[in-house]
């Protein structure tokens, strides 16, 4: 399992790859797609799985073994495969299950982000080059602060997409000439 998640680079891909496996054990007669997000409480954890409510949508008259969706969403965790990145789970409200990240998982993958480059964990885009054009000032005007934010946010943009292994073309547009 680890090559697999060495292939995949994005955490939500990884934890929904993983809520993937249970599903197939949990409903293996239905067809889903994981439906995983970020926690909007994160006292909750850091990511959750959504599925249950609309699984029992579908396979609430088959006669199964499910009483709601809470115990689908019960289901759902106990089958969930063991995996170093996962510290904890738990079932909230309606079948939401909930996964907190491993701690020690976290600084290990900072760890070899920090050893290895940025090259092995960067997202790769689909295009190759891209052009930035930031700042416009207006050099007819007086300078002032708010020049800077649009020069502070073009070049961080530039920067994190060079970091993808896009050539990045900066343009630097210096607004209208007018009369000086």
């Amino acid at each position: 399992f680890e090559q697999e998640e060495e292939a995949v680079r994005s955490l939500k891909k990884q934890i929904a790859k993983l809520f993937e496996e249970s599903l197939k054990v949990t409903v293996p007669e239905e067809s889903v797609d994981p439906v995983v997000e970020p926690c909007q409480n994160t006292r909750f954890g850091d990511y959750q799985c959504n599925n249950a409510m609309g699984l029992w949508s579908k396979i609430k008259g088959n006669n199964g073994p499910f009483t709601g969706p809470r115990p689908i969403g019960q289901a759902i965790m106990d089958n969930l495969p063991a995996s170093e990145m996962v510290d904890s789970c738990s079932v909230a409200g309606p079948g939401f299950v909930n996964v907190v990240l491993s701690q020690q998982w976290i600084a290990k993958r900072i760890q070899r982000m920090l050893l290895d480059g940025i090259e092995t964990w960067a997202p790769k885009l689909q295009v190759k080059r891209v052009v930035v054009d930031f700042s416009s000032p207006n050099i007819a005007k007086e300078m002032h602060v708010g020049h800077l934010r649009s020069t502070i946010i073009g070049d961080t943009l530039a920067r994190m997409l060079e970091y993808t292994n896009a050539e990045v073309l900066r343009v630097n547009h210096v607004g209208d000439w007018g009369t000086q």
